[in-house]
């Protein structure tokens, strides 16, 4: 693996796979190759007074044009706006704030954040869970997915509580209050939401995954639980990337999950809550003595 550092930060920020480090083409950029070392290091001039964050910023998109035509074309859509930006981890306290282009997460492989929300009611004694269905123009299309995830913006200052309030709304239209952390639903109680795990995992993306297939990420996910009343029924609010949301016993969840009918990472939050609600057992997998430690892999990367 290739080391990525950016400017005189203490720590890599990720490591690259050969083979991508190969593929791109570095000439003319602020990314300095050290074959030597197996370092790739973003390293631009900076004067005094320079925005470091706005001047990182240009050098990833640049770097990102530059390549277009690479990497199975893993930059083509995020080209057309350029404007999903992921807060870098790891930084020291003077580099804060740099952000790197969502599409090109997976080439530098860095520590990438999510927040994830399992949304479940109790009927006749048992646990039913509300499940997102993805749709056709997203990637792991068709895939299971929780009622509410995301990546976190850099606009949320490394708050787990801001992300979730944002996809709350954007996805199902819930108003999540960080404060008290209670949930409405078009000015209807909905319930208070609890926070829960930390999970990490490291790990490298297949075909479904289309053009970011071979990707790696080591990531961590916050998860939060809401328990809603029985006659509470969720609706989507984007339609274009969200095909519906259906009500799953537990059981028939575990049948999806091991038939790998989940995104990759929801289905490791999904597991996260099914061990937590203790409808996973020692009978239900070989395993099962590795499962609570596959959820909180040890990344070789700072993650505060």
């Amino acid at each position: 693996m290739w080391e990525f550092a950016i400017l005189d930060n203490s720590t890599p920020v990720g490591y690259m796979l050969p083979q991508h480090v190969a593929e791109m083409k570095w000439d003319n950029t602020s990314f300095k190759v050290s074959r030597a070392k197996l370092k790739i290091h973003l390293n631009p001039v900076i004067k005094p007074g320079d925005d470091i964050v706005d001047i990182c910023r240009r050098e990833f998109i640049q770097l990102c044009q530059k390549n277009a035509d690479n990497l199975n074309g893993c930059f083509q859509k995020w080209l057309k706006k350029s404007s999903d930006f992921h807060p870098i981890r790891g930084l020291d306290a003077k580099l804060a704030g740099l952000v790197i282009p969502s599409a090109a997460r997976g080439i530098f492989g860095i520590v990438t954040t999510g927040v994830h929300m399992n949304m479940f009611t109790i009927r006749g004694g048992g646990i039913y869970v509300w499940v997102s269905r993805r749709s056709q123009n997203v990637t792991y299309a068709r895939k299971l997915d929780q009622l509410v995830a995301g990546a976190m913006d850099p606009e949320d200052n490394m708050d787990p509580l801001v992300t979730l309030k944002r996809e709350a709304m954007e996805e199902a239209g819930l108003l999540v209050d960080i404060h008290t952390k209670m949930v409405t639903w078009r000015g209807v109680y909905v319930g208070r939401v609890t926070s829960e795990s930390l999970i990490s995992f490291y790990d490298q993306k297949d075909h479904i995954a289309g053009s970011e297939e071979g990707h790696i990420e080591p990531g961590i996910r916050y998860t939060f639980d809401l328990e809603v009343s029985p006659g509470f029924i969720p609706y989507p609010e984007e339609p274009e990337s969200i095909d519906g949301f259906v009500l799953k016993p537990v059981e028939e969840v575990k049948r999806d999950l091991k038939n790998a009918e989940w995104k990759p990472n929801c289905g490791l939050v999904m597991l996260d809550f099914l061990l937590r609600k203790g409808v996973v057992r020692d009978d239900d997998d070989v395993n099962f003595g590795l499962l609570r430690r596959g959820l909180h892999r040890s990344l070789p990367l700072r993650i505060e």
